[in-house]
């Protein structure tokens, strides 16, 4: 009886520490995203004034965008930071396109309005958008507002190790049908945090399962 008691004990301590590696795996691999400022000319904190007197205008008529390539981890966009004023009245928003060639192609998220009035560091939020690992894509501020450049014309960089890189701007005077390339370059901070963890595939549940049955099973036959 107390044999039995015994293998029973060195299962469990066997088991835990199976657990134990499988969750540890599990936090270095959720861990290896950078999360924070991914690229930005308004300092560190995406946050700070660094514009200068130069705006450009969000018409109708003409749109204009921003472009970045991710690095290699896939992460969540959070916000999105500019300097600029509101030419009309109401609550304004960016939005995330994907690329088409070196250009913006389609929506592929909408930030929450952003009450803007005078001149100032405005920043839009998002929620549960995900930025494919190096991948490029646009930030598209809403027509209304005014967009303006960095001091000295200097481009966003990356911040935090992220990896990611500037594009440039692509300006359009038809509304989005034809865009061509603009040497301007405007402030834009953007944050972004690491993508939810995906759930395993049954498949790979069983084989992790599997793996440690057999584990163990060696350890007891020596």
């Amino acid at each position: 009886m107390l044999f039995l008691v015994l293998i029973q004990k060195d299962l469990l301590m066997k088991a835990t520490v199976l657990a134990f590696v499988v969750a540890a795996m599990a936090v270095i691999s959720s861990s290896s995203a950078q999360a924070g400022v991914v690229l930005s000319n308004m300092t560190i904190t995406g946050l700070f004034n660094t514009s200068n007197a130069t705006k450009t205008d969000v018409l109708a008529n003409y749109w204009m965008a921003a472009g970045f390539t991710t690095g290699a981890a896939a992460l969540q966009l959070d916000w999105v930071s500019l300097v600029g004023l509101n030419n009309d009245v109401g609550t304004k928003t960016v939005a995330l396109y994907s690329d088409n060639g070196g250009q913006p192609g389609s929506v592929v998220a909408t930030s929450s309005g952003t009450t803007v009035t005078t001149k100032s560091v405005y920043q839009f939020n998002f929620s549960g958008v995900n930025l494919a690992a190096s991948s490029s894509y646009w930030v598209l501020p809403q027509v209304g507002l005014s967009w303006f450049m960095a001091v000295v014309n200097g481009a966003p960089t990356a911040q935090n190790s992220s990896g990611f890189t500037y594009n440039g701007v692509q300006v359009s005077s038809n509304s989005g049908s034809t865009w061509g390339p603009n040497a301007m370059n405007h402030t834009m901070g953007m944050s972004a945090s690491p993508a939810a963890a995906p759930v395993p595939e049954p498949a790979i549940t069983s084989l992790v399962c599997v793996a440690g049955i057999a584990f163990m099973r060696r350890r007891m036959k020596k």
